[in-house]
Parts: C-alpha cells; sequence; structure tokens
C-alpha cells in the first residue's frame, strides 16, 4: 500500500469513526429523552392520582390529624399536603416534558439549564410541603406558606392586568379560583392565629414559616453536591453570571447552532437532582416507593456519556 493510499484509508477509517460516534451520540440522546419522558408521565400520576400509604408512615399520620378551619370551611391537613405538594409535582412533570423536547432539539443551552433549573426547584418545593423529617404542624406550617404565596401571586397579577372578577364561592377548590383570595388569605392568617403561630408579612405574601429555595437547599437531609449550590441563588448559572467555561461553550452553540446534548446534560444537573430528591422524600412520607425501575433508567442514561470503560 502507498503513503497515499494508507493516508485515504486512514481518513475513511477517521470519517467513518466520526459518523459512528455522531449516532452512538445521537441513539444516547434520545434514549435519555425517552427516560425523561417516562418521568415526566409517573410525575404526572403521582400529581393526579391519590397515593398509596403504608401504616405508620408520616402520611398516615397526617390523615388523622384534625381539619384545618379556614373560614366557614374545613378541609382535611392530609389534603392540604397532597394538593399544594401536587402543584409542584405536576409542574416538575411539564418541564420534564419540556427539557426531553429541548434536549432532541439540541438547539439551546441556557433553555434547557433554566427548564432543568426549574424541574429542581419545584421537586424541592414538592419535597418541602411532605418532609418527613419534621411534623405534621410543620408540614401544615408549609404548605399554609405555599398557598399563601400562591394566592398573593394571584392577587399581584390580576391587579397588573387590570382584571376584576366576581368570585363565587366554592367550598373545595384549593386552587383560589372562583373564591376571593383576599378572603382566603385574611381565613389562613386566622387560622394561623389561632394556632399560635406567627403570620408575619413578607415583601410580596404572608409566611407562617419562611421558606426559600436557597435555604431549603443547604437544609436538605438528603442532598448531595449539586444540590448544595450549584441551583442556590449563589451559583452563577442562577441568574446569568456564568462563568468563563460557560460562556465560551454559549459562545460556540452560537457560532455552530447546535448544543449538543452532552453539554446540556453537563450544565443540567437538576433534572437528576430534583427527581431523586422527591423520590426519596415520597418514598419516606408514604412508606412506598414509587417509579423506582423509570429513574433508576433514567438516572442510567443521564450519567451516560458514552465514556469507555
Amino acid at each position: 500500500m502507498t503513503g497515499e493510499e494508507h493516508d485515504a484509508t486512514w481518513a475513511e477509517d477517521m470519517v467513518a469513526q466520526i459518523h459512528q460516534g455522531a449516532r452512538e451520540a445521537h441513539e444516547r440522546r434520545d434514549a435519555l429523552a425517552v427516560a425523561v419522558d417516562e418521568i415526566a408521565s409517573g410525575f404526572t400520576q403521582l400529581g393526579l392520582k391519590p397515593w398509596k400509604t403504608v401504616r405508620r408512615s408520616p402520611a398516615r399520620e397526617d390523615m388523622r390529624a384534625p381539619d384545618v378551619q379556614l373560614g366557614d370551611r374545613a378541609e382535611p391537613v392530609e389534603r392540604i399536603l397532597r394538593y399544594e405538594s401536587a402543584v409542584n409535582i405536576l409542574s416538575a412533570a411539564d418541564q420534564l416534558r419540556g427539557f426531553a423536547v429541548l434536549l432532541r432539539a439540541e438547539t439551546s443551552l441556557m433553555g434547557a439549564v433554566s427548564v432543568a433549573r426549574g424541574v429542581f426547584e419545584a421537586c424541592l418545593w414538592a419535597t418541602a410541603v411532605i418532609d418527613p423529617t419534621i411534623s405534621t404542624d410543620e408540614r401544615l406550617q408549609r404548605a399554609l406558606t405555599r398557598r399563601l404565596a400562591r394566592l398573593s401571586a394571584g392577587i399581584r397579577l390580576n391587579k397588573m392586568l387590570g382584571v376584576v372578577t366576581d368570585h363565587e364561592q366554592s367550598a373545595d377548590d384549593e386552587h383560589g379560583t372562583n373564591r376571593d383570595p383576599a378572603q382566603d388569605i385574611d381565613d389562613i392568617v386566622t387560622y394561623a392565629k389561632s394556632r399560635g403561630w406567627s403570620a408575619k408579612r413578607s415583601r410580596r405574601a404572608f409566611e407562617i414559616t419562611p421558606l426559600s429555595i436557597d435555604w431549603l437547599s443547604e437544609n436538605l437531609e438528603r442532598r448531595v453536591g449539586i444540590e448544595g449550590y450549584a441551583w442556590t441563588s449563589g451559583s452563577s448559572m442562577a441568574h446569568s453570571e456564568h462563568a468563563a467555561d460557560t460562556a465560551s461553550w454559549i459562545e460556540l452553540t452560537q457560532d455552530i447552532g447546535t448544543a449538543p446534548a452532552w453539554l446540556i446534560q453537563h450544565w443540567s444537573t437538576g433534572v437528576w437532582a430534583g427527581p431523586r430528591l422527591f423520590l426519596e422524600t415520597f418514598e419516606g412520607y408514604t412508606g412506598k416507593m414509587h417509579l423506582e425501575r423509570e429513574y433508576q433508567r433514567f438516572a442510567k442514561r443521564f450519567w451516560d456519556h458514552g465514556r469507555k470503560a
């Protein structure tokens, strides 16, 4: 074989390897997207269907707690906790589906990173409300604080939009739709004070117990390194103060018009950390394991970057 023939063969082999590598990368991308969709479907079911619980679980303790008297209606504690957690479970499910779409498209690094942060935050809020390491009263305080935040957000939005509505009372509407949110806020604050709990007005809403993403992520019982820093407000990725290497990758994705799936994975660990944290907490709260196989498949795909053993 002449030198030219050798060079040509080498070049053909190299091109073939590049194409093979691209095919394998796309296969890993598509497999991960499918696994993310599976987790999203599982979260949707957890958000919509009744939860199965075992005896002596924290969830069963909450079922036995006295009803919460809010104005002229009484709500079971477990129903309040489940609803306020489910709001965020369904939010995480929706954002997981969005992440799978962005992953397949491979066109937006920061779009995927932002959605990944949203997944983690939604899972963290869902976790905080059903935390099995605290008491029923503490879980209730967190859930009512989250409801106060939702009601206040609705009032602010309506004011910004100039919306005026007539509220028809509906005794079993947890959303706050068709209810007077201001009256619901007063009812919750009155209940809190009747229990001897503080109900202080913060900048945006009343709080029975101070809650924030930073505080929760720093005080997790089951956190791992990435949960302790990268998804708090101290992280550069949280508010677009990008480190030099991140900025370089962002520039590159603009130049080539592609945000490779492996790069998206590298900066989107909230998609892995959030569901991991929530499912472990959910198991501790209900006493039953959920989505174990789906999460194991997802975690395996998430950390598969095609490296040879």
